[in-house]
């Protein structure tokens, strides 16, 4: 099973809101420490870069989910520029929907479009080849979910 998401029009028009927001903030902090605007100013470029960062790494990636047996194929592109990642559904140790766990390892690789609403989300721990504890978070459709989590659950019970 494979599937692909993308951002749409939806997160388009919240990036933008947020933008304008964050915009009309900055031009607020310059206007009321007229002496330190080269400071605010700075700050500004700060902000929208590390906003940029969010939006290019979430909103304009496209993420491929695919399941091929036990075997979880996860993959974002960003333009040409691919990250991807290779799981054995027998090596996830745990699958948390809609919540992110207290134990969950604090590095995580996100490889979801939301930044902030949670509640669509995926986070699963898994072993990596050198048997460390690791985190990924994914939103799979509630098939792939469902699938996930049987592959992992056989997987288990083969052992």
């Amino acid at each position: 099973m494979k599937e692909e998401i993308t951002a749409g029009g939806k997160e388009f028009v919240f990036a933008m809101i947020w933008a304008a927001f964050m915009y009309f903030f900055c031009w607020i902090i310059m206007s009321l420490f007229s002496s330190y605007a080269f400071l605010g100013g700075i700050i500004a470029v700060v902000v929208f870069a590390v906003y940029g960062f969010f939006i290019l790494t979430h909103y304009t990636a496209r993420f491929t989910y695919s399941l091929n047996g036990s075997v979880l194929r996860i993959n974002r592109m960003i333009g040409k520029r691919n990250k991807e990642m290779e799981i054995n559904c027998a090596d996830i140790e745990g699958v948390y929907y809609g919540y992110k766990p207290m134990s969950f390892p604090k590095r995580c690789i996100s490889m979801r479009m939301s930044i902030i609403n949670k509640k669509r989300s995926l986070y699963m721990e898994y072993r990596d080849k050198n048997g460390e504890l690791c985190g990924i978070v994914i939103e799979p459709s509630e098939k792939l979910r469902k699938k996930i989590i049987k592959q992992k659950d056989k997987g288990r019970n083969d052992d």
